[in-house]
């Protein structure tokens, strides 16, 4: 196997390939912008074609929706994007722990799954629409590997400069801990030399 900014994915999650269990993906799942659109009476909206193109490249065939945790919106995950964020949460999260187990209970029960029907459309339960303050205007948000669904008159943003200071110190850390690793490794390379 190879890697190299793609993702390793089952064929088919069904039925184990012993001799090929794994297909190189030679794309990330990527969602990008920022589109407007409009609920029905039942609360279907059609959810932008460039991000169905993008369920479809990658063999997505139904989301998970549940409310963000910070903010007052609702995000879709693809199935394959939540399984894996359920599996970290499962490792970090203790079952031994209550306050721990109650958290990852509180994260994956308040969920549902979606599918995408023949026009194109999903199905937003009105639970999910109310909890958001959304009412028939929503604006799609691409956020890479999830989607957002905010009230359309109520996204939120950061001023520049909290955004500049934000990705500044996010950048820096991320630079530390390679010159850390780098620092290790050559200590590691010397101290071996040395022997």
């Amino acid at each position: 196997m190879a890697q190299s900014g793609g993702k390793f994915v089952t064929l088919n999650p069904d039925i184990e390939d012993r001799c090929n269990k794994y297909v190189y993906r030679s794309f990330l799942m990527r969602f990008l912008g920022n589109i407007e659109a409009k609920t029905d009476a039942k609360g279907r909206a059609f959810l932008p074609a460039q991000f169905r193109k993008v369920l479809a490249a990658s063999g997505e065939e139904s989301l998970v929706l549940r409310q963000d945790v910070f903010e007052n919106l609702l995000v879709l995950y693809p199935v394959s994007v939540w399984n894996d964020l359920m599996d970290e949460m499962r490792r970090k999260l203790s079952r031994w722990d209550r306050r721990q187990q109650m958290a990852y209970r509180t994260f994956v029960s308040s969920v549902v799954e979606l599918s995408i029907d023949g026009s194109g459309r999903i199905l937003i339960p009105r639970p999910f629409l109310e909890a958001a303050g959304i009412n028939q205007s929503i604006r799609f948000v691409g956020m890479g590997d999830t989607i957002e669904i905010w009230p359309a008159d109520t996204m939120e943003t950061m001023s520049k400069e909290d955004f500049s200071q934000v990705l500044d110190e996010a950048m820096k850390e991320e630079k530390n801990m390679k010159e850390e690793k780098n620092m290790k490794n050559m200590k590691e390379e010397y101290e071996g030399g040395a022997r």
